[in-house]
């Protein structure tokens, strides 16, 4: 792959995102020479820069840039108030988002997108394991700090093809065009549509509209695979008559139809019917029917790049999932501690569900992050209504998130609302407190959910 026409040198703002870091570090692989700033804060993704031996500086500061000539990549969740933007809009350095840099390094290959309110990061990482256990050698850039059977959270491979998460979110601080549509993708995974991020939307049907444009961008030789369990998402592949669309999901009308779903305390079991002819099974220790879902998305997109159903049955169930979803992180007084990202209603549903599945003679504690002021406040009934399926609810306070510091809503006010139907409902104000609270009640009866898009997953840690 050849460098896209930048500066030889790179300098990432806000470096510790999970895309971030994994485009940081595919950039160096590619020849730049690459530094980059964050919050002193530890994130997951710290020993892969650690790793890659990616410089970071602790804090935005102008002196970061002095004597240098980068071409600054800037997070989202920074803008022209971060005092490198401000040094580097002084000096006329070229800035440029995230997704315009991945829109570059996309240009030289087939690229695969896997977009959609939920799904993304499991179903992308799935993909990308398939091709590689088929032998296509992809390169993807994978939105988890890590994902195990590959290599790291980005690679760039010898094959065609390139999978990356296609996000939704906007791109910069300033600009509020998706970050998927700076991408160049011949096939597009659609995998969920619902009403999210209200700090840029303001309802469902703004969502699916910048879904439509995205879906305008796949050529006509390319590619569309899509989830009609969602009912946005059926009415959008009904306008794309002149695209090869292929359907799945556990709706009857599916071109691939999830059938004979089973799961267990080991995992899920599924076959694809098309047509006439079943597909499978297909195994996996993933939990829940919104993994069969992401499974199916994957497993129609690598038979349709070229795969084997053979080669797929075989990948399958080498696949563990990727960090900080549903991850297992280890035991605290013999009760299992599990990690996951859900931060919309709909999934911290869906991760309860499956826990009560996969553990039925456990009681279910949940320790929940609420992520940004916004996503609380807009969803406050949603959230308290998804919490209430598990045995015990812990709240932490709201993540508000580099991007989002203050906010109309207060952790009182989904407490307020939880303790409408569960008066249980505990709050602690800090990390240390939650772990110590664990450490006192919870025995091997107990499976502990950690759950949210900050710092959450800490918790296991405190509790050593």
């Amino acid at each position: 792959m050849a460098k896209p026409k930048e500066s030889n040198e790179l300098h990432f703002v806000g470096v510790k995102g999970v895309a971030m870091s994994g485009m940081a570090v595919m950039a160096q692989k590619l020849g730049y020479i690459v530094t980059g700033s964050d919050v002193a804060e530890v994130f997951p993704t710290d020993e892969l820069l650690h790793k890659n031996k990616i410089e970071v500086f602790e804090g935005f500061r102008a002196e970061n840039l002095k004597g240098r000539h980068p071409t600054l990549i800037v997070s989202a969740a920074y803008g022209d108030s971060n005092p490198e933007v401000k040094e580097a809009r002084r000096r006329r350095l070229r800035v440029r988002t995230q997704s315009e840099l991945l829109g570059e390094f996309l240009r030289s290959y087939e690229g695969i997108g896997v977009s959609g309110v939920h799904g993304k990061t499991t179903t992308s990482s799935i993909l990308a394991f398939l091709l590689k256990e088929s032998g296509f050698s992809p390169s993807y850039v994978i939105g988890a700090p890590d994902v195990p059977g590959l290599q790291g959270n980005s690679h760039l491979g010898d094959g065609k093809f390139f999978v990356v998460e296609a996000d939704e979110y906007r791109k910069s601080e300033a600009d509020k065009t998706p970050k998927f549509l700076d991408l160049s993708l011949k096939h597009v995974i659609v995998t969920s549509i619902e009403f999210d991020h209200p700090d840029v939307f303001d309802s469902a049907e703004s969502v699916y509209v910048e879904f439509y444009k995205l879906l305008t961008k796949v050529p006509r030789d390319g590619t569309i695979i899509a989830c009609i369990d969602w009912q946005l998402v059926r009415r959008l592949v009904n306008r794309f008559v002149d695209r090869v669309c292929l359907t799945y999901g556990f709706d009857s009308g599916a071109d691939f139809q999830i059938v004979d779903f089973t799961e267990d305390a080991v995992g899920i079991s599924f076959a694809l019917k098309t047509g006439e002819k079943k597909l499978g099974p297909f195994t996996s220790s993933l939990p829940g029917p919104y993994n069969a879902q992401n499974i199916a998305a994957a497993i129609v997109m690598a038979l349709k790049l070229g795969a084997t159903q053979k080669a797929i049955m075989k990948a399958l169930p080498k696949f563990v999932g990727a960090k900080r979803r549903f991850e297992r992180l280890g035991e605290v007084n013999g009760a299992l501690v599990i990690d996951d990202y859900a931060h919309h209603p709909t999934a911290v549903t869906n991760v309860i569900a499956a826990a009560h599945h996969k553990f039925p003679d456990k009681k279910i504690t949940i320790v929940f992050q609420p992520h940004t002021y916004s996503r609380t406040g807009k969803f406050l009934r949603e959230f308290a209504k998804s919490l209430v399926g598990a045995d015990r609810i812990i709240l932490l306070d709201i993540w508000a998130s580099a991007r989002e510091k203050t906010g109309y809503v207060t952790i009182n006010d989904l407490l307020s609302e939880i303790k409408e139907n569960r008066p249980d409902v505990e709050f602690r104000s800090s990390l240390e407190e939650v772990a110590k609270y664990i450490k006192g009640t919870v025995s091997e009866s107990d499976v502990v959910l950690l759950v949210g898009a900050g710092d959450v997953y800490k918790i296991f840690d405190y509790c050593q």
